[in-house]
């Protein structure tokens, strides 16, 4: 199997991971109202993965999608930062970079379809008879 391969099927396996973290918190909502951070996969030397906030009574959608884009915002950084770091000679596994770099990517595709999905209900509710 590839490295890509390999990072691919772990990123998978992360976005089912938080899915099932979101439908578990959907029905029992946390109530200190705080969100959760993925445990480290030893990226970064402790890095986390930002998950989404649980939901919480009142918070909007506008909220949620803010915290969803600073998430995948927090991930391109880091991915970035391991990445300089690499360059700069510092102890960073390639390995761990190209995997940072894997998870923004899907992060980001992930963020795209969402966008994409949004707009296609808005165009189909917009063209709606009433």
């Amino acid at each position: 199997m590839s490295v890509q391969s390999i990072a691919m099927q772990q990123a998978l396996e992360q976005l089912r991971a938080m899915r099932e973290q979101v439908r578990s918190h959907a029905t029992a909502p946390d109530p200190s109202g705080v969100g959760q951070v993925a445990p480290s996969s030893g990226i970064g030397k402790g890095a986390a993965i930002p998950m989404l906030p649980p939901k919480v009574e009142g918070t909007s959608f506008m909220e949620t999608m803010k915290a969803a884009l600073d998430g995948v915002n927090e991930q391109q950084q880091l991915a970035r930062s391991m990445q300089n770091a690499y360059v700069r000679g510092e102890d960073v596994s390639i390995t761990d970079v190209a995997i940072a770099m894997q998870k923004s990517s899907v992060a980001f595709e992930a963020t795209v379809q969402v966008r994409n999905k949004i707009l296609e209900s808005y165009r189909e509710i917009m063209s709606m008879s009433v």
